[in-house]
């Protein structure tokens, strides 16, 4: 990857860059916290085909199955994940799906 020249008034030529991937660690909550962030899990994991459609580009290059070498995903996430709670989101929306789930997951 590269910062093409001239994107900044100071550099003249073009910068090679190295990627970094980003990714989203919790503490380790336990008991109404571990399940909020179970919850967070659950709406990002329901709603990744809406995000990367229409949310930054960056969700495109999201893999929420890669695996970090010496991290384990959280037993509060690998819960709310389980294949038996799945729920199909409701493409047909033009709101947030992923704004609405956040705001009334606090709400409860």
């Amino acid at each position: 990857m590269q910062i093409p020249a001239k994107t900044y008034d100071w550099q003249d030529n073009a910068v090679d860059t190295a990627a970094v991937k980003a990714v989203l660690i919790s503490y380790d909550f336990r008991g109404g916290n571990c399940e909020n962030v179970g919850k967070l899990s659950r709406i990002l994991y329901d709603n990744l085909a809406w995000l990367r459609e229409n949310g930054h580009p960056k969700w495109k290059a999201v893999d929420l199955n890669a695996k970090l070498k010496g991290w384990e995903q959280y037993d509060c996430v690998a819960k709310s994940l389980q294949p038996a709670k799945r729920r199909v989101p409701d493409k047909s929306r033009t709101v947030n799906p992923v704004l609405d789930a956040v705001k009334k997951m606090f709400q409860e």
